[in-house]
């Protein structure tokens, strides 16, 4: 598997199974195999012992839904539900998904919160989609938990993805830095936004960017993409070419926005910066895109 470089929560580590999801008798043969193994979240968070290794269930709560993840050469993996009164077993927390990815990009590149992360997204869907939004009925899980199906008026539904755009854009040897009210001292980061219907990947930077920033944008070009359970986005990362340079920052979406050299870059990736200024940690696509910038 390639992992050079690679965004946590990217490099999904086993095989799908795309084929076998239709079949329920063989997903029902996979889930009452010995060689099950079931991952267990409660409101988002995922049982983990303390040395952050999967603990996987003995089995799932009777109630719960579960999503077949796919399969490696040994076992077949499961993501459930666990149940508000179930008992944690000693030396095993509930662990939320940002620890869990930070704890992975402090000790190197590790395809697990690309596995938790999708039986995550995938429970959240179900969680907020129990009833058809066709009709109103009562859905059903099938495929493995990639669809859901309304037997009263035999509508299919499908996960939903958020496309997100996360450009940095540039002037010469400078990028635009915007800062939102919700992050740390200091924090600047690329701008990014949701994609609306009808948009290219292109026209979405070049809207979001003049819309947050004021900055209009020329040529785009596509970097990488980075799942980010959110509850359930991809991060789709460009870089753009500013057309114009002069700031003007809408104050709904940024707090601030400003233009920082190559050099500031380098040197705030050297050191980690302060709370005067510093950059996005290693488990957002943006550091991924900045530090690709910076050292070019």
């Amino acid at each position: 598997m390639f992992f050079e470089n690679s965004c946590i929560f990217a490099e999904f580590p086993l095989d799908p199974c795309d084929l076998l999801r239709g079949n329920e008798h063989e997903i029902s043969k996979l889930k009452e195999s010995q060689n099950a193994r079931y991952i267990g979240y409660l409101n988002g968070d995922i049982l983990l012992y303390e040395n952050y290794d999967v603990y996987f269930l003995d089995e799932p709560s009777p109630d719960s839904e579960v999503i077949f993840l796919g399969k490696d050469d040994e076992y077949s993996y499961f993501a459930a539900n666990i149940d508000e009164n179930y008992q944690i077993p000693d030396g095993t927390e509930l662990i939320d998904m940002r620890s869990i990815a930070n704890k992975a990009s402090e000790n190197g590149f590790s395809a697990t919160p690309s596995l938790l992360a999708r039986g995550k997204m995938l429970l959240d869907w179900h969680a907020r989609h129990k009833f058809c939004a066709n009709c109103g009925s009562i859905s059903e899980l099938r495929k493995g938990g990639y669809q859901r199906y309304c037997e009263n008026c035999n509508t299919e539904h499908f996960p939903r993805i958020d496309p997100v755009v996360i450009m940095m854009i540039t002037d010469g040897d400078k990028c635009l830095m915007g800062r939102s009210p919700h992050f740390l001292p200091g924090r600047y980061s690329a701008l990014a936004g949701f994609m609306e219907p009808g948009e290219t990947i292109e026209e979405a930077c070049r809207r979001e960017v003049l819309e947050e920033a004021g900055i209009k944008v020329g040529h785009v070009e596509y970097i990488k993409s980075q799942p980010w359970p959110f509850p359930s986005s991809l991060m789709i990362g460009v870089i753009g070419e500013a057309i114009t340079t002069e700031i003007d920052i809408d104050k709904d979406e940024l707090e601030d926005a400003r233009w920082v050299s190559k050099d500031e870059i380098r040197d705030v990736l050297a050191t980690g910066g302060d709370d005067q200024f510093s950059v996005p940690d290693k488990l957002a696509i943006a550091r991924h895109i900045l530090e690709q910038w910076a050292n070019s």
